[in-house]
């Protein structure tokens, strides 16, 4: 199992293909698994990369080290291990502050920004505010995961997510089944250490949509038409680098959803973007 050493924790990594890098980051909960199609697609014209965030899937769960600063720096550690000079970076909610952070932090090694979901760049107060409105928050939610694993094993929670994702994780898609059982198995498939520590990467979340504004390298916003929590490009209509593509029908994850449209979708993007400074 490929590993690189960033910042005291071991980070599982695949990689495919060859050519021009893109890197591709899950957000929370979830796993490389979520870009299995990406991989399988583009790995046949470009170097893809995919890596389990700290704390995720096959990577170590150290106790602590888990802010969007630090998990920056877990991206810069697997650039340099790889060799990668410089990449597109293909974000997914809760992973895309990380993306801009490390767009901000390192703008000579983005190529272009590719952002599915990014209402979570509103950061944490306001994110807990909003989710608060409708469902238990975020720390809740996954302190109620643990518990589940805790007393149930992996295939009890499974089992209560699948029961009560409707009200839950109303993100995952109602009329996709399959896509549905594997983003249940993808959310469960973690030690019951992460449902805990992932309470400090999200209360780290800062609010960085205006961030944006700092980043001149082209930029993709990608949503689905029925994520219940949809992105709002009109925020960033006056941005000349950035736009927004949606995916109709999709819920949060487009990319498993309809892999097809968002594969065209990002492929037009790879094609038609060109090498730009990052920060103004």
């Amino acid at each position: 199992m490929p590993v690189i050493h960033a910042n005291s924790c071991n980070i599982h990594y695949e990689t495919v293909g060859s050519g021009e890098p893109i890197v591709f980051l899950h957000g929370e909960s979830h796993s490389t698994r979520l870009f299995d199609r990406q991989l399988e697609h583009f790995g046949e014209n470009y170097r893809c990369i995919a890596y389990d965030r700290r704390g995720h899937a096959r990577s170590e769960a150290p106790p602590y080290g888990y802010s969007v600063w630090n998990q920056t720096g877990d991206m810069r550690k697997l650039f340099d291990a790889l060799g990668i000079e410089r990449a597109t970076i293909v974000a997914v909610a809760m992973s895309t502050p990380i993306a801009v952070s490390f767009a901000l932090r390192h703008p000579e090694r983005v190529k272009a920004l590719v952002l599915s979901s990014w209402y979570e760049l509103d950061g944490f107060p306001l994110l807990e505010e909003r989710r608060k409105r409708h469902q238990l928050s975020f720390a809740d939610l996954h302190l109620k995961f643990r518990d589940v694993l805790l007393q149930q094993g992996r295939e009890g929670l499974e089992n209560f997510i699948e029961e009560n994702y409707q009200t839950m994780l109303p993100i995952l898609p109602p009329d996709k089944p399959e896509v549905r059982r594997q983003l249940v198995e993808i959310f469960a498939g973690h030690a019951a250490e992460h449902y805990v520590q992932a309470g400090e990467y999200y209360t780290s979340i800062p609010f960085l949509r205006e961030e944006l504004r700092r980043i001149t390298c082209p930029i993709l916003g990608i949503c689905g038409t029925e994520d219940p929590s949809p992105d709002r490009p009109e925020l960033l209509a006056d941005l000349p680098n950035f736009r927004q593509e949606w995916i109709p029908g999709a819920r949060r994850f487009s990319m498993m959803e309809y892999p097809e449209v968002f594969n065209e979708v990002l492929e037009a993007f790879l094609v038609e973007n060109s090498a730009r400074p990052v920060l103004a």
